[in-house]
């Protein structure tokens, strides 16, 4: 079954934006599962009904924070992913909650080869994958400049990248590294696992973006 992309840009429009993106890397997850490739997990998310005056179901609220989205591995590499979706131009490094950046922190300790990624979707036109380093550097210079009131600035080098941090609450996709942008299409419909691949091969590109450095 292939994936009808232009259907789940329509869904986009309803109440719940975030749902058509996770559909999307559920039905990758599928793909991925079947060539015995990767076994990714969707942690679930546990509500408490509401009721309305007459006994009847009028909402819902969170019972229990999920740690992050998607738990799992990778060939023989464990991976965490949280999924993020914007309509707008423009992604909130805080759109990743506390206890969420606490969960990838606590993920990422230690000497293992586990990796953590922020999936973001914008607009479910452009798809990216940022690792966590980098997405946790800006979301700390943001939280910092609230307090200092200064713009702050981080380099980050990982996985042989390096990358200016924006200074700014968000980023578009211009702001990203064109490594981390995901093909979409084929077999996988997103092929948002082959940055683990460029990983693992040595295979990335040692670009430098930032708002110096916007082209590559």
């Amino acid at each position: 079954m292939a994936w009808d992309s232009g259907t789940y840009r329509r869904d986009a429009s309803k109440a719940n934006r975030g749902k058509p993106f996770e559909d999307f890397i559920n039905f990758a997850n599928e793909k991925y599962q079947a060539k015995g490739i990767a076994v990714m997990h969707k942690v679930p998310t546990e509500f408490i009904p509401l009721r309305g005056a007459h006994g009847q179901v009028a909402n819902c609220k969170v019972d229990r924070k999920s740690c992050v989205d998607y738990l799992g591995r990778f060939r023989d590499i464990p991976v965490a992913v949280e999924a993020k979706h914007t309509q707008g131009a423009r992604i909130d490094f805080s759109a990743v909650q506390d206890h969420q950046a606490e969960y990838l922190d606590a993920w990422m300790e230690g000497e293992g080869r586990q990796l953590a990624f922020v999936a973001v979707s914008f607009g479910m036109n452009r798809f990216f994958m940022v690792p966590w380093s980098f997405w946790k550097a800006a979301r700390d210079c943001w939280e910092r400049h609230k307090k200092t009131k200064q713009k702050e600035i981080a380099i980050v080098q990982q996985y042989g990248w390096t990358w200016e941090t924006p200074g700014t609450a968000s980023a578009k996709a211009e702001d990203l590294l064109p490594d981390w942008e995901v093909d979409t299409g084929g077999f996988y419909g997103l092929q948002y696992l082959q940055i683990i691949d460029k990983i693992a091969g040595g295979e990335t590109k040692n670009e430098n973006r930032g708002p110096g450095n916007n082209t590559i």
